[in-house]
This record gives C-alpha cells, structure tokens and sequence, in this order.
C-alpha cells in the first residue's frame, strides 16, 4: 500500500474502486468531481468529520451509479 492509499479513508478507497468500475472515462471524471465535492461540501458547510463527509459522499456516489446503470 503506498503513501497515498495509507491516508485515504474507507470510504475514499471504495469510491475509487467503484468509479474505477466505470467504463467512460469521462463518466469517472465526472464521478470522481461528485464525490469530492460532495465530501467537501459536507465537512465545510455540514461541519462533518472528513470520514463521515466521505461515508455521505460515497452513498450520494453509489446512488448516482446506480442511476446511470441500474443494471
């Protein structure tokens, strides 16, 4: 495990491996900018401790998936 992966949280290494998953490269982008600004927003205006701003941003991701592919 390198530096990076030591610091990131569950949830930021789940959401990797998920919009990893996705095909279109720039759909991950996308997805990739969601999930960091979701998690943003959260700790600053909702005053969230990172790991839980990323546990809320990484529901948020899951359920925007699953709309682009339900399947």
């Amino acid at each position: 495990m390198g530096a990076r992966e030591a610091t990131q949280s569950r949830w930021s290494r789940q959401a990797a491996a998920l919009i990893a998953a996705v095909r279109d490269e720039s759909l991950r982008d996308d997805l990739r900018l969601r999930f960091d600004e979701r998690a943003a927003i959260c700790e600053i205006d909702g005053q969230l401790p990172r790991a839980e701003a990323e546990r809320v941003a990484y529901e948020s991701l899951l359920a925007a998936t699953r709309r682009v592919d339900p399947g």
